[in-house]
């Protein structure tokens, strides 16, 4: 059954996201018989699709086919709030799977996914999780360990877009480890990028992809006032501190 028919097993916030801002359009079909499709193993050789592969493919189609959403983001830069929407679309590409074996031996295929120009591909691994290749050309990297895992993150990301974003680099991390009242969000987290909510403030730290500078990204949104003072009271604090700190080690050299 079709995501959009039977959403229960999202959370409730994803569930409204769906409901908001989601539409199905008939998704293609794959323009070739199951039997017939070929793809290309790790040696580079054409072989029938494994059946591992096959109901990967179809499932997905079953379950997302046609599903498209925009996700608003939001952030600032030199004090300034920038919003944008982001298209996604659940669609395959081409007449059978364009697909690809991984060391193992598993298989994972490719997806429109995010309407943004990109070096990489998104992509959908045989073990459910979807991924990337970064540059068009390496291995497979998992990204999320499931499309519901990536939905879900998408709905959180779409609600906190209407709260005041902070300056990316205006948080340092161990300060932002003290803000406290934050509740994990697991159906929306995993290993490469946790979020982290409250009523009034919203924490999501990621990996970046950057292969020439990889890092842990830590994005902060604040709703309210009760909010704002929650976290300017955070980060006048560690400034007070990281004052203090400097004030200690110059009176040391001296």
């Amino acid at each position: 059954m079709h995501i959009l028919e039977d959403p229960s097993e999202l959370s409730e916030r994803a569930q409204d996201f769906l409901r908001r801002t989601a539409r199905r359009e008939r998704p293609s079909r794959f323009g070739l018989p199951i039997e017939l499709w070929r793809v290309r193993d790790r040696s580079g050789e054409l072989v029938p699709a494994p059946m591992e592969l096959i109901i990967r493919c179809e499932g997905f189609l079953q379950k997302f086919g046609g599903l498209r959403y925009e996700v608003r983001h939001s952030w600032d830069v030199d004090r300034e709030r920038n919003e944008t929407a982001r298209g996604w679309e659940y669609a395959h590409y081409g007449l059978q799977p364009a697909a690809w074996q991984d060391p193992r031996g598993a298989w994972y295929f490719k997806w429109i996914g995010e309407h943004v120009s990109k070096p990489c591909r998104d992509l959908i691994h045989t073990d459910g999780s979807v991924g990337t290749d970064v540059d068009g050309g390496s291995p497979y990297l998992p990204v999320a360990p499931s499309i519901p895992h990536l939905i879900e993150s998408h709905a959180l990301t779409d609600t906190v877009a209407t709260w005041k974003p902070w300056p990316m680099d205006s948080l340092a991390v161990p300060a932002i480890e003290l803000l406290d009242g934050l509740a994990e969000v697991p159906e929306a987290s995993w290993g490469t990028s946790r979020w982290r909510l409250s009523d009034t403030v919203a924490v999501k730290d990621y990996d970046s992809w950057d292969r020439e500078n990889p890092r842990r990204r830590t994005l902060v949104w604040s709703r309210g006032a009760a909010g704002h003072r929650h976290v300017r009271a955070v980060l006048d604090g560690w400034q007070l501190h990281d004052r203090s700190d400097a004030g200690s080690l110059g009176g040391t050299a001296s």
